[in-house]
């Protein structure tokens, strides 16, 4: 998938950000020596998993090092600021997942701007958004969801932490559902994911991985995917379009940015080298599917236009909440 659409990855063609024009020469010699590649959370993630992986791969196209530098901390300003401030010469570069959008329509006073200080080169990466519920629930689709939090005994969503962007879902789900409903924000996906196993909270609102494999071992019961098809890891249960709620198809997603004024030609060639990583019948390709993501290798443009939209999307949501990061 090459184009971008704000709410299902399907199409888009959007303003950029700070998007590059041609440069003048070239970057044939690029890279000639070791390339940062700055992950803005601890190792081990999900975001961390995928970038190594997409860094062994460009060092094999490229013929230079890939370092993988974890510098986590304060939802990733930590690291996006670091990678804002980098020397725009090629070396430093960044992996950044939703935040990169999310931090901005929060409200959070960030040490950079988006739209000035970096440079978008490519979606990489998306995994849908899971509503799951306990399987001794009743429930087995959205609308039985709401009605459930407009009826007395009310409904409980946990959210894995509080600003993420299925928080930011949950609570367009609740505006639909009534003061019945409840959306729980933990700080962290561990007790969120207990609680919900153990039923101490009606249902959970997550990313497809890793919570896609608490319903394939039956101890969830997937109740939608925040996506415009089926995934093949949970192919049985339906879409949120398919039940006629395209408003909460939503995905966590992850890119590469460069630091503004770094040389065009050097992104050009990195966003071409990303693409050829992750086209048809390539190895990481199949890989990332077979764990739950969807994988995209966009335009620089069409990565730049979906932060945007997805700034413009979540800010209204986040207001009409009142949902705060301390």
């Amino acid at each position: 998938m090459t184009t971008i659409g704000r709410r299902g990855f399907g199409g888009l063609a959007l303003s950029a950000l700070a998007t590059p024009a041609l440069a003048q020469g070239s970057a044939l010699s690029w890279p000639t020596r070791s390339v940062r590649l700055v992950v803005p959370t601890a190792a081990g993630g999900a975001l961390d998993v995928v970038a190594r992986l997409l860094a062994q791969r460009l060092q094999e196209k490229l013929g230079q090092s890939f370092i993988i530098e974890n510098r986590g901390g304060a939802a990733g300003v930590v690291g996006m600021d670091a990678v804002a401030k980098a020397a725009p010469d090629g070396t430093t570069f960044l992996f950044a997942a939703a935040p990169i959008a999310l931090n901005t329509a929060l409200g959070l006073r960030l040490p950079y701007d988006v739209e000035r200080d970096f440079l978008p080169i490519s979606l990489v990466a998306s995994i849908p958004a899971l509503i799951a519920i306990h399987p001794g629930r009743p429930e087995r689709t959205i609308a039985e969801v709401i009605a459930a939090g407009q009826g007395p005994a009310g409904f409980s969503m946990a959210v894995p932490n509080v600003g993420a962007i299925t928080h930011l879902m949950a609570e367009v789900l609740r505006a639909r559902s009534g003061a019945n409903f409840t959306v729980v924000a933990y700080r962290g996906a561990g007790q969120a994911i207990q609680d919900a196993l153990s039923g101490q909270v009606n249902g959970f609102f997550d990313a497809l991985v890793p919570s896609g494999a608490h319903v394939q071992a039956g101890r969830l019961r997937g109740i939608a995917v925040g996506s415009q098809q089926r995934s093949p890891m949970l192919p049985d249960v339906a879409t949120v379009v398919e039940q006629g709620f395209p408003e909460l198809v939503g995905s966590g997603f992850y890119g590469l940015l460069a630091p503004a004024r770094t040389d065009p030609a050097i992104v050009t060639r990195l966003q071409a080298a990303v693409v050829e990583a992750l086209a048809e019948g390539t190895d990481l390709r199949r890989s990332l599917i077979a764990q739950g993501y969807e994988v995209h290798a966009s335009t620089a443009e069409a990565y730049a236009g979906f932060i945007r939209a997805e700034i413009a999307r979540w800010t209204p949501v986040v207001r009409a909440a009142g949902i705060r990061v301390e």
